[in-house]
């Protein structure tokens, strides 16, 4: 029998991570599947043949994709022709918009099945996107309960599998530390790391009674962190740990903040960018929030300062705050699970993978 191939398209590390879930889902269902890609090292761990790293191309924001858009496009022409070559039996998206819905477009009118598997807000901005999916060979999995009646509105099915981060989340052991300390999470890209990460480095002058720890990613180098937050200590791939020990976090907003809600971690969320990039994103999103906690539990149980917000007194105030009121944002939390449920994502999603090949 002639071994099945997949070829995955990953742009960013919390893509990747929940992307790792379902390959090890998929190896214990076939284990002779054969993969390849773009994607990071975690992925090439466990059997990925990659054709290049999504490090390279891990930027956000209108401006910031406009200065590179010309390695974008060779990344776009290098991935149409190998995905030709390789003729897998399904193009796995995961995440990343900006090239994966463009990538989606063209893999059906070559006849070519797609699972797009975390597929793009666009509840949140420009819903008008979705016809880019609306097509019998692609397939959509989503991993928030309430977006399959968003992509119905437009025709498109969509199936919930629940999020992989339930899975990921159980069972952690809690960072030990001789003072009570605050989690910074700076974010994983260079820029995101250079934006949010000198402001924090500031609240131990104004909360000196707490220790405050940096969450640091592998791919980025330790200098930057030490210069950007001299003396701060830093604990490199224990982000759960370091959320669970944590009695606060200040979290750059992404998926982290989901996972440090389903932590049950009280945080705040922030984020600041490119000024433009912002002006532009402030017209076309659509949702009260920017934090996936508090979309899912609509309400804001994690502060949210972006950009202008994002001061030193205004977090102060922020963290003081959740810390204040720490037990009653943990029972809020508690809702999460249940909201997402069922627990068995990167299996479901596996299993609908199989299915559809």
């Amino acid at each position: 029998m002639e071994k099945k191939r997949l070829y995955w398209v990953v742009g960013e590390l919390s893509g990747e991570l929940h992307a790792v879930s379902v390959i090890k889902a998929l190896r214990q269902l076939s284990p002779n599947i054969e993969m390849r890609g773009m994607g990071g090292e975690l992925m090439a761990n466990h059997g990925v043949q990659l054709i290049t790293d999504w490090k390279a191309y891990a930027v956000v924001g209108f401006v910031e994709v406009l200065r590179n858009l010309s390695k974008f496009i060779r990344l776009y022409r290098r991935l149409q022709k190998d995905i030709l070559d390789y003729a897998p039996d399904q193009l796995i998206l995961v995440d990343y918009p900006g090239l994966n819905l463009r990538l989606a477009r063209w893999a059906v009118r070559r006849g070519i099945k797609v699972t797009y598997f975390i597929p793009p807000q666009l509840w949140a901005w420009n819903p008008g996107r979705v016809r880019h999916l609306r097509h019998p060979l692609v397939q959509i999995l989503c991993i928030l309960p309430f977006e399959p009646a968003f992509y119905a509105q437009y025709g498109v099915k969509a199936t919930y599998v629940g999020h992989p981060l339930l899975k990921q989340v159980e069972g952690v052991t809690a960072l030990r530390w001789s003072r009570p300390y605050i989690a910074l999470l700076p974010g994983s890209r260079i820029h995101e790391v250079k934006n949010m990460l000198p402001l924090m480095a500031k609240l131990p002058s104004v909360l000196p009674e707490w220790d405050f720890i940096v969450s640091k990613v592998k791919h980025l180098p330790v200098s930057i962190y030490e210069q950007l937050a001299p003396g701060l200590p830093l604990v490199e791939g224990q982000t759960q740990s370091l959320l669970a020990g944590a009695t606060a976090a200040v979290v750059t907003s992404g998926t982290a903040t989901l996972e440090a809600a389903l932590i049950g971690t009280p945080s705040v969320i922030v984020y600041k960018g490119n000024y433009f990039s912002y002006l532009l994103a402030k017209q076309l999103v659509r949702v009260p929030f920017i934090g996936l906690p508090n979309l899912i539990l609509g309400e804001p149980i994690f502060p949210e300062l972006i950009q202008s917000a994002y001061t030193l007194p205004a977090l102060e105030h922020a963290l003081r705050t959740q810390i204040q009121n720490q037990q009653s944002i943990k029972a809020k939390l508690l809702t999460l699970r249940e909201r997402l449920s069922p627990e068995s994502a990167a299996e479901v999603a596996a299993q609908a993978i199989l299915i559809s090949m």
